[in-house]
């Protein structure tokens, strides 16, 4: 069942909150984790970039304003220039590539400058066009992959 959000708070909040959470979250296991890590996080988190996940066709200036208004980077053109957008799909395609079993058999190269492929070391010819793209649709290209059927 659908409900609205809080009266008062936008979908920007609502995310800026979640946001904020996470961060805060990560940045205390973070602290009580690792070796000296109080003075490691100090010297590290002025240079966070961050990477977020969304689901494909998703409005990325709404997350972008929320992690600004959450805090976690300035409201500046160089801060806004330390947040990455991956989507679902590549997030599960880079997973599956470096972290599985099958992901052993891929190889992957560039083949221009804005694009990427993967080639199965067992057989490099199957070739698919990937509706994923880098950071605007308008600017970059797409990214091509090269799988094996089993």
């Amino acid at each position: 069942m659908y409900t609205l959000p809080p009266r008062g708070k936008t979908t920007v909040d609502l995310f800026a909150d979640f946001m904020r959470y996470l961060f805060d979250s990560t940045e205390a296991l973070f602290k009580s984790s690792e070796p000296n890590g109080e003075l490691r996080w100090a010297s590290i988190s002025k240079s966070i970039e961050l990477v977020l996940t969304h689901p494909k066709g998703w409005e990325r200036a709404i997350l972008q304003t929320a992690a600004v208004e959450a805090g976690i980077v300035p409201d500046t053109p160089v801060g806004r220039a330390c947040i990455y957008f991956v989507t679902e799909g590549e997030a599960s395609l880079n997973f599956c590539a470096t972290q599985t079993q099958a992901g052993k058999r891929l190889k992957v190269c560039r083949t221009m400058p804005a694009q990427s492929c993967f080639f199965n070391t067992r057989s490099p010819t199957k070739k698919f066009r990937s509706s994923m793209w880098g950071a605007e649709p308008s600017t970059s290209a797409p990214t091509w992959f090269s799988a094996t059927s089993h």
